[in-house]
C-alpha cells in the first residue's frame, strides 16, 4: 500500500502554483522592508549615506554605491527576495 502527501493548498491548475510563490517572495521581500523600516535608526547611526541589503530580517551588507553591492551579492533575480534600501544620512 502506497501513501501520498496531502499538500496543504490545492491548485486546479499550474498558473496558481506560480502566483502563490510569487506572493510569498513579495511577503519575504515585504517582511524585510518592514524590520529595515523598523531598525533605521540603528542603520542610521551605523551606515549614514549607504545602500544596505537585509534578508530574512538580518544584515548582509552595505555600500555607497549600489552596483557594488548588487554585484557582490550576486543577485540574478527576484527569487533571493533581498531588500536593497538607501539609509539617508
Amino acid at each position: 500500500m502506497t501513501t501520498h502527501s496531502v499538500m496543504p493548498y490545492r491548485f486546479t491548475n499550474p498558473s496558481q502554483i506560480v502566483r502563490e510563490t510569487y506572493m510569498e517572495k513579495l511577503e519575504r521581500l515585504k517582511d524585510n522592508l518592514d524590520w529595515f523600516n523598523e531598525n533605521y535608526n540603528h542603520f542610521k547611526k551605523y551606515f549614514r549615506n549607504q545602500f544596505v541589503a537585509i534578508k530574512d530580517k538580518r544584515f548582509l551588507d552595505k555600500d555607497t554605491e549600489l552596483e557594488k553591492l548588487v554585484k557582490r551579492l550576486n543577485i540574478k533575480d527576484i527569487n533571493d527576495s533581498i531588500a536593497i534600501e538607501f539609509v539617508h544620512g
